[in-house]
């Protein structure tokens, strides 16, 4: 007999909360969240309005699970570099590629729940968990790079604060004017933005192609 691998398989009810999740999803890329109905989302799931309820009390419920599980990722995609030992400009720049192909494809709502003021009680709640998660991983890092006095002489709670709150607007600007600089542009000015704020210079090999002497700008302590 195979050994239980302990995962619980799937229920119905579980692939029925999936399917509105995956039904939302696809409807927002291409119309705006005020827009979005419940019938809508129920249709496009093939469950009944009345059974829509079973699952979620409201849309801004709904679009709270759905922030959470897609923006839920956010943290993975930069743990490469938040254990990383140097500076380490490769990994960082990895980690902000895999967050701005998620924007390039789900950009029309992510944007629009981070830059709404009013998006609800249960979209608000969400939002701030997913920015202090963010800013959790990356503070845990300037706290251990701190402490070695490699950083700026700022708060690391604020430091990490600063820097999420930079790459998602630079995310939402790229999914709203894509034409304005290419991806790698925008990664690279991204990364280098990233690690001038965090430690106050660039890497070797960044600090070349920017035509300054590396450790230019260290941190004033």
């Amino acid at each position: 007999m195979a050994a239980s691998t302990g995962r619980r398989r799937p229920t119905k009810g579980d692939q029925r909360e999936q399917a509105l999740l995956d039904a939302a999803r696809e409807l927002l890329r291409h119309k705006p969240l005020a827009q979005l109905t419940i019938d809508e989302v129920a249709a496009a799931a093939g469950i009944t309005r009345s059974g829509f309820y079973f699952y979620f009390e409201s849309k801004q419920a709904l679009l709270a699970q759905l922030y959470a599980e897609t923006l839920g990722t956010s943290e993975q995609e930069m743990i490469e570099w938040v254990e990383s030992e140097d500076l380490d400009r490769a990994a960082l720049r990895r980690g902000l590629a895999r967050g701005l192909r998620r924007w390039k494809t789900d950009g029309r709502w992510l944007a629009e729940a981070f830059l709404n003021p009013d998006p609800g009680p249960e979209v608000l709640t969400v939002r701030e968990k997913i920015i202090g998660s963010g800013c959790t991983v990356i503070s845990r890092r300037i706290e251990r790079d701190a402490r070695a006095d490699r950083t700026v002489a700022v708060d690391p709670k604020l430091l990490s604060l600063m820097a999420v709150n930079l790459r998602l607007t630079m995310f939402a600007q790229a999914y709203s004017h894509p034409e304005e600089q290419s991806d790698d542009e925008l990664l690279d000015a991204l990364t280098d933005a990233t690690l001038r704020l965090l430690y106050g210079v660039l890497p070797p090999t960044a600090a070349a192609v920017a035509g300054e002497p590396a450790g230019e700008g260290a941190p004033a302590r």
